[in-house]
């Protein structure tokens, strides 16, 4: 099955490598890594017995990608991107909602490739633009959406996810698209740089944001506050009595509190990384 797969892949160009499997042991499922709670990406990063130099060994050579899945048949499937892109939407941590917004406000994203994933989300495939580079981001976009570009890999159907459940293409997936000028927009523009004037945290914090634009100022603010260790349910309470005092419409308090949360858990990752 995963060989089949894999090689499906390859044979639409899309270079890919092995990266190690979800296991089902008898209390649930793990990294096939063998760290256990301490591994920081189940089921997603490279199975270097195979590909000792992970992303950097992806290919469309059939014979090399035959002999991986012959010597580790059950092997995850990663496809580097770059040629592609991918959008990456997480609804635990709003990337639903921040992508409704982004339609809102520039139109709805056509119809292409989709995956649903293992833990609940979706990914959105979209053909690389010629002669634009498209960068890895986290949150570029909005709160709960990644995107994979140059330089990075997603996993791909029929692979396994430690929640037990295989990624697994959407039906309606005729063509692969192309980026939409709004997202290519989007992607290429400058990130407001962190600490943001004195001027500009003011003028957000004094006149709030509207509709289409509240997310990704509500991931920003708790960013802003985290970063400088500001205990996160001070913070959560300060995003949330700026949420309803200054945004038009105001987010739903659930919405604030996941888009802390997420922000409070990647800050986390980024304190025990350093």
């Amino acid at each position: 099955m995963m060989l089949d797969a894999a090689l499906k892949y390859i044979r639409r160009g899309m270079p890919v490598f092995p990266i190690w499997p979800a296991l089902k042991f008898e209390r649930g499922f793990t990294c096939g890594c063998g760290k256990g709670s301490r591994c920081n990406s189940p089921g997603k990063h490279p199975l270097h017995a195979l590909a000792p130099r992970g992303l950097s060994d992806a290919t469309i050579d059939e014979r090399t990608v035959s002999d991986w899945w012959a010597a580790w048949p059950n092997a995850n499937i990663a496809i580097a991107t770059g040629g592609i892109v991918v959008i990456d939407i997480d609804p635990r941590h709003c990337g639903d909602a921040a992508l409704a917004e982004l339609e809102t406000k520039n139109g709805t994203l056509p119809r292409t490739w989709r995956v649903k994933t293992g833990g609940g989300g979706t990914h959105i495939y979209f053909a690389g633009p010629p002669k634009i580079t498209i960068k890895n981001s986290v949150n570029h976009l909005g709160p709960g959406i990644d995107v994979r570009g140059q330089g990075g890999y997603v996993v791909a159907p029929p692979s396994s996810h430690i929640s037990g459940i295989r990624y697994e293409w959407e039906p309606g997936r005729e063509q692969l698209a192309q980026m939409p000028y709004w997202l290519i927009t989007a992607l290429q523009e400058q990130r407001p740089k962190d600490p943001a004037s004195s001027q500009e945290w003011h003028q957000l914090v004094r006149s709030g944001v509207a509709e289409g634009k509240r997310n990704n100022a509500a991931a920003r603010l708790a960013g802003h506050l985290l970063r400088r260790y500001v205990d996160p349910r001070v913070a959560l309470e300060l995003v949330l009595a700026w949420n309803m005092t200054r945004c038009a419409p105001p987010l739903a308090p659930s919405e604030i509190t996941t888009i802390v949360n997420s922000i409070a858990r990647r800050e986390l990752e980024r304190r025990q990384a350093s």
